[in-house]
């Protein structure tokens, strides 16, 4: 157990059940209980500590959160003197359960993808959604002691929240690297070469985060999910590049560039995680993963219409794959490129082969962009993305009969 108290810390870790702690030596302020448990990661319980007459009462300065929803106050006397004593009576399930949120910066937009996770996270734990504009329910995959952590890479901060009556108790909050992130105009060549350089928040922490999670607690992440801007390399969190060095052709190409802080396909290749097999343990079995955002290459859906428009497999179509590259195959051809390069040269397929085993793993069907909606119901309002399929109903109708490839209710398909 720890107990901070302003700025001194006192660091002891607690034996099984129930710890003591005196408050004779705590200052009035902001403070924290810390419990380690081998199981799971460490739980933390924020507190302030108010100056009363008999001593320093700890409060909760948030709604509490439903797993340890009172402090209770009572009284004892032991040697002839009497004591108030402060019980924290704090309810975890007997496995720990948790879902991961990553907010990309929305270099290009100003949207505020966080907005995406908040309604992720209370949808998962409310059982219902209105990601189609109606609503209806889904599996509920929060309860009062999952923990949701979120990875923001506009405020370039980790933080943890559970469950509390009235909203979300915070847990903690830490920036990730040293500095926040550099969020001036994307497309100066100094801001960019700032944004590398700097550190700053990366998809390496969520990378470590998760390694962490599945050698502290394995098997219980049970969602992860990227809301950006996203393309067939992956979802778009900081708008970073690599150096020349790491691109393809590059001296050092199969490793990751440091300052890179955007997921690359390459990212799960042992050179770049060592620690694979711990990663891959973070998730439970029924695990899902998704990539939300776009896969709109238009070359792909070039490719996907001119072979939606083949009478039969042998016929000859022709293509734009950019403005001076205009390409004639057949569509049978067609066909086993979008199967056997496309659906498995991109970021999803490639996340899917790491974490193996029976999770699910989603994305934007190639050649097609996402959509934003946002669902008022009295003084909340509900963000979504999706993928509309009366827009793409074409290409959606050909990856179903070609592929046999059927979306979810976002738009979504499985990789």
């Amino acid at each position: 157990m720890t107990l901070t108290s302003g700025l001194a810390v006192n660091r002891a870790v607690a034996v099984s059940g129930a710890a003591r702690i005196a408050l004779s030596g705590v200052n009035p302020g902001r403070g924290e209980v810390c419990l380690s448990f081998p199981d799971r990661p460490d739980f933390v319980l924020p507190l302030t500590f108010v100056k009363e007459a008999d001593g320093p009462v700890p409060t909760f300065s948030q709604p509490a959160p439903l797993c340890c929803p009172v402090i209770q106050r009572s009284s004892e006397t032991a040697v002839g003197a009497v004591k108030t004593v402060f019980t924290l009576p704090l309810t975890l399930a007997t496995v720990h359960s948790e879902v991961l949120l990553v907010a990309g910066w929305d270099y290009s937009g100003g949207a505020n993808n966080a907005a995406y996770c908040d309604t992720y996270r209370e949808d998962l734990y409310s059982g219902s959604t209105h990601r189609t504009g109606v609503k209806t329910s889904i599996p509920k995959r929060i309860d009062d002691s999952t923990v949701v952590t979120v990875f923001d890479f506009k405020s370039g901060e980790r933080s943890r929240t559970v469950k509390s009556a009235s909203g979300w108790f915070e847990l903690d909050r830490v920036l990730q690297g040293k500095v926040k992130p550099h969020l001036e105009k994307y497309s100066d060549p100094a801001n960019l070469k700032r944004r590398h350089d700097d550190d700053s928040v990366s998809i390496r922490h969520v990378y470590d985060y998760i390694t962490r999670l599945g050698t502290q607690a394995p098997g219980t992440l049970k969602e992860f999910h990227l809301f950006s801007h996203a393309w067939a390399g992956g979802p778009i969190l900081a708008d970073t590049n690599e150096d020349a060095a790491y691109q393809p052709g590059g001296s050092s190409e199969a490793q990751r560039d440091p300052g890179d802080k955007d997921p690359r396909l390459k990212d799960f290749d042992p050179v770049n995680m060592p620690r694979l097999n711990d990663f891959k343990a973070a998730f439970a079995a029924d695990s899902i993963v998704k990539v939300w955002g776009c896969m709109a290459t238009t070359a792909y859906r070039n490719l996907i219409r001119a072979t939606a428009s083949a009478k039969s497999d042998t016929e000859t179509i022709s293509y734009n794959w950019s403005e001076t590259d205009r390409r004639t195959t057949t569509a049978a051809k067609a066909k086993t490129y979008l199967r056997d390069v496309i659906l498995k040269h991109n970021y999803m397929a490639k996340l899917s082969a790491a974490i193996g085993g029976s999770a699910k793993v989603y994305g934007a069907p190639p050649g097609m962009g996402a959509n934003l909606r946002a669902v008022p119901l009295g003084k909340k309002t509900f963000n979504y993305m999706y993928v509309d399929g009366i827009l793409y109903k074409r290409e959606y109708d050909f990856l179903k009969s070609a592929m046999g490839l059927v979306p979810d209710d976002t738009g979504y398909l499985l990789f």
